[in-house]
């Protein structure tokens, strides 16, 4: 009989496993998707746990990233890990355990696996754990750089009954038809997702008055300290989208005319008159920019006002560079 040759033995799979101080993870191949992940990315608002985003607590006041966010690395999810609301734990109860069960933590980098208990090392993995904590990182970077100061909203008095009742009142937007003004069902299209996008109603809701107040928090390295500004009115294009989702919540029979925001939006983006058929992206585009431009320049004029300078001409280089940090 000829003697059997011994056969090399076959490399630990990478994905199948990962050190877990000492112990092994099983649950790497099974609860790591990158391109899952990346996908998640494109549509999540970074650093904010997105059960707190719907359901509207990170405003009053709550500064964004204030409690541990942790990133489900199956599907993305941001969750927080707060006391008491703990959505990344609820998140990973409710799906499959060994399928959602891996999560890396967007302040301290550290993964941790819930079915094990346990820490995981990053540095065995290289193709599933490392790769996705290097991700992460570089989301990081491009978010702290992109990102502009963060206005929070001043917290006030919370009335529970008033919230509620608000609540149930936004989820029953009336569908209302739109008049065509001439080849713009583009623009209708558009604005009736727009009339059933409730964060979006409530939020202009909340900044439309003159004597609106913002609490601005610079950045650590502008050395400056939160202030607190008073805006003025709302500029035209935002002014007359407010009118125009009022008038789409408000009971009664017959379509909405969209004239005056319609010819608002074409005083800022020639390209819409002519009544011609447009694309719908375009139109939106333009259209959230525009009232982006607008409210940034309200911001701007309360800030230089609260630097005791009426217009930014009459500001010297050193409050324009103020002004331009915290914007």
């Amino acid at each position: 009989m000829t003697k059997r040759a011994n056969k090399p033995r076959k490399p630990r799979d990478e994905e199948s496993s990962d050190e877990v101080s000492g112990l092994t993870c099983q649950h790497v191949s099974k609860a790591v998707d990158l391109n899952s992940v990346k996908k998640s990315m494109q549509s999540s608002v970074w650093l904010v746990c997105s059960e707190c985003l719907k359901e509207r607590t990170l405003i009053d006041g709550e500064a964004v990233g204030s409690h541990e966010i942790l990133v489900c690395l199956k599907c993305g999810f941001q969750g927080c890990n707060k006391s008491g609301i703990e959505h990344a734990v609820k998140h990973h109860q409710a799906f499959h355990p060994e399928s959602h069960c891996i999560t890396i933590s967007l302040s301290t980098w550290k993964a941790w696996c819930f079915e094990c208990n346990e820490e995981l090392s990053t540095h065995c993995n290289k193709k599933a754990l490392a790769q996705t904590l290097d991700f992460l990182q570089k989301q990081a970077v491009k978010a702290t750089s992109a990102v502009s100061p963060k206005i929070i909203k001043l917290r006030e008095e919370s009335d529970p009954s008033r919230s509620k009742s608000s609540a149930i009142y936004n989820s029953l937007v009336p569908v209302k038809g739109i008049t065509n003004l001439g080849n713009t069902c583009f623009f209708n299209a558009v604005m009736q997702n727009l009339a059933q996008t409730h964060m979006l109603i409530d939020l202009i809701q909340e900044v439309k008055e003159k004597g609106f107040k913002l609490r601005i928090c610079p950045p650590p390295e502008t050395s400056l300290t939160p202030f607190t500004v008073m805006l003025s009115g709302p500029e035209p294009l935002t002014a007359a989208m407010f009118l125009f989702l009022q008038t789409m919540k408000e009971s009664g029979k017959g379509p909405v005319n969209p004239k005056i925001l319609f010819n608002q939006l074409c005083q800022k983006a020639p390209r819409f008159k002519g009544y011609q058929q447009q694309d719908s992206q375009e139109l939106l585009h333009y259209l959230l920019d525009s009232i982006r431009v607008e409210e940034t320049k309200r911001v701007k004029a309360a800030i230089l006002k609260a630097f005791n300078n009426p217009t930014e001409k009459t500001a010297d280089e050193e409050t324009k560079r103020q002004v331009k940090d915290v914007t």
